[in-house]
């Protein structure tokens, strides 16, 4: 198990980038990879944030991409 720095910081890798547009799943998951982490990895954080209310699909369709919400702007600027 990571510890909670290390998962925050994940956390804050997918914020950042949901901050700048909306993204698919998989380019998010990209990104993620290319900044820190694994798919494994990326698949846990994302649950936790959507599970929390920190990210959201950005409509009802399977292939929706995925946006931030406000509560997860405000997570983010805690984690800047």
């Amino acid at each position: 198990m990571r510890n909670l720095e290390e998962r925050l910081r994940f956390a804050q890798v997918i914020l950042h980038e949901l901050s700048k547009e909306l993204l698919s799943r998989s380019m998010l998951n990209k990104r993620f990879i290319q900044q820190s982490g694994t798919s494994a990895t990326f698949e846990g954080i994302l649950k936790f944030l959507t599970r929390n209310g920190y990210v959201e699909k950005s409509g009802s369709a399977h292939r929706a991409p995925y946006r931030i919400t406000d509560k997860g702007k405000r997570l983010l600027e805690g984690l800047s």
